[in-house]
């Protein structure tokens, strides 16, 4: 019992040490702690400590969402990030391929901005008439799969933005179900 109140005080003294001297913790102590959080994640290798792009900041954005959230993301070469809910057992559709999908697309903060739930009815178009990550969700995920997609705004609705729904240069969150057609 002696040696496990030593070690405590023995970290507890390590640990004053390190934050600011003995002090209380300041904004700048919390903040390079959270980049150290940062840079134990994987995804840290994709963060720009000081970003002056559109697309360094959306990544750096969706990279603070994902690690904020705990998702467990995986990011394709063209920068959109993913999590599979659940795989489908269909096929992968091809370009130009009718489908349906029941998603709801929202901003970083939570605020949904689109529901097809909310509506009751999935959106039905065609491969290659949406989104650059929806494109590129429809032809690599088989059909019946649940996603979430972490997109940048280049692949999203970019400097123009979507108007009345999306400002521009504005990252996005789909959750995503792609259904078989006819399904609801």
């Amino acid at each position: 019992m002696k040696l496990s109140v030593f070690i405590v005080i023995i970290f507890s003294l390590s640990i004053s040490s390190c934050v600011n001297d003995g002090k209380a913790p300041t904004e700048n102590t919390t903040a390079n702690l959270n980049k150290a959080i940062k840079k134990e994640s994987k995804l840290y290798a994709n963060y720009t400590d000081n970003p002056t792009t559109q697309d360094q900041k959306d990544e750096n954005a969706l990279i603070d969402y994902a690690i904020e959230k705990g998702l467990d993301v995986k990011r394709t070469a063209s920068g959109m990030y993913y999590v599979v809910d659940e795989k489908g057992k269909g096929e992968v559709m091809v370009h130009g391929q009718p489908f349906q999908a029941h998603y709801s697309g929202y901003f970083l903060d939570g605020k949904v901005f689109d529901s097809s739930y909310e509506r009751g009815q999935p959106l039905a178009a065609t491969v290659g008439a949406m989104n650059a990550a929806w494109n590129e969700a429809l032809v690599t995920f088989p059909v019946g799969s649940k996603l979430k997609l972490l997109l940048p705004s280049r692949l999203g609705y970019g400097a123009r933005g979507f108007p009345g729904f999306v400002p521009p240069n504005t990252p996005l969150i789909f959750d995503m179900h792609i259904m078989p057609l006819g399904e609801k």
